[in-house]
């Protein structure tokens, strides 16, 4: 990756600011507002949940997500189809492992960190609602740390090499409309935290840009950066590269040896509702998982490929569950 200038914008001062919420925001919001709906209420009510990001460690799968459990939406967490609790599944967690887990009381989205030294570094990341600072922002372990320039934008993504964090984003502009003003992604970008920053273009065969959703930096002249452009596709660097033409999502990359994977969504129908596919990418060829289906986080051992995410055709349906090499397992809620 190569250092570019930084960039500044005009600093915007707002009393008032309406996020601009990405897929798993909006989800965990339309499951919070559900929650009084006759078939989610009462005896009979539905517990949702999907899982975010999946490892595996002496011969246990974990996995962290989110649930949406009597009207309260909560992080969750497995060890192999069990549900668990964050101090015995960060136990279980090697070291040198990044997990994401669900959007916080201050929907901020929250990603864990266990360094070298077996010690939890807390990554929060505002979803725009700070964005009337005029300053790209994070919190590392509750402390506030500001990008050194004006420009609007919020940090997405998260990642590690060598026990050193690396940062993906976008930069924006505030919207005003009836309902409060909103943070409307413009410009992704890829940040070391200091003084590299790269933006990134959008790929001509984008509909839409809503974020970015994902990093995964390999080496240090080598980075992945999942984006959301109405079709699946990553940057390596700074190379747009498009894995479908129809609807889809990539929501996270990683390397195996010389292969790489990517994992996310399509929509046979060219949809961005319903009805979605869940699917991975090893080095651009499409594996179909599922239908009626969304995958999030891969974890590849051996020649054995582990993907988390949730069955179901809308949020309200969504149940958590992984893949290992394409067979099904059912997490418990």
């Amino acid at each position: 990756m190569k250092a570019t200038a930084k960039m500044n914008t005009r600093h915007l001062s707002l009393l008032k600011l309406k996020m601009h919420f990405p897929a798993l925001v909006f989800i965990l919001l339309f499951l919070s507002a559900c929650q009084n709906d006759d078939e989610n209420s009462g005896p009979n009510k539905k517990h949702i949940a999907v899982g975010n990001a999946v490892s595996v460690s002496d011969h246990h799968v974990l996995i962290s997500g989110y649930a949406s459990e009597n009207g309260t939406v909560h992080s969750k967490f497995w060890i192999n189809t069990e549900s668990s609790n964050e101090t015995e599944f960060s136990d279980y967690i090697p070291t040198n492992t990044l997990y994401l887990k669900s959007i916080n009381d201050h929907y901020r989205k929250v990603y864990v960190y266990k360094d070298i030294h077996g010690q939890l570094q807390n990554y929060q990341f505002d979803q725009g609602s700070l964005a009337e600072n005029g300053r790209v922002c994070y919190y590392k372990n509750n402390v506030l740390t500001f990008m050194d320039n004006d420009s609007t934008g919020t940090v997405s993504s998260v990642d590690y090499h060598n026990d050193k964090p690396y940062f993906a984003g976008y930069f924006g502009k505030i919207i005003p409309s009836e309902g409060g003003n909103t943070l409307r992604p413009e410009t992704p970008f890829v940040w070391d935290g200091h003084n590299f920053l790269e933006t990134l273009p959008l790929p001509e065969q984008a509909s839409v840009f809503q974020g970015v959703s994902t990093i995964y930096v390999h080496d240090t002249d080598e980075a992945y950066i999942g984006g959301l452009c109405g079709v699946p596709m990553y940057w390596k660097n700074s190379e747009p590269v498009i894995l479908d033409g129809r609807y889809g999502e990539v929501w996270q990359l990683t390397k195996s040896g010389t292969d790489l994977y990517a994992v996310g969504l399509i929509n046979k129908h060219n949809s961005n509702s319903t009805g979605h596919t869940a699917c991975y990418w090893k080095n651009g060829e499409l594996h179909e998982l599922e239908d009626n289906a969304q995958a999030y986080g891969i974890y590849i051992k051996g020649d054995d490929v582990y993907i988390c995410g949730a069955i179901g055709t809308t949020p309200v349906n969504y149940t958590p569950c992984y893949w290992k090499n394409g067979v099904r397992v059912d997490l418990k809620l």
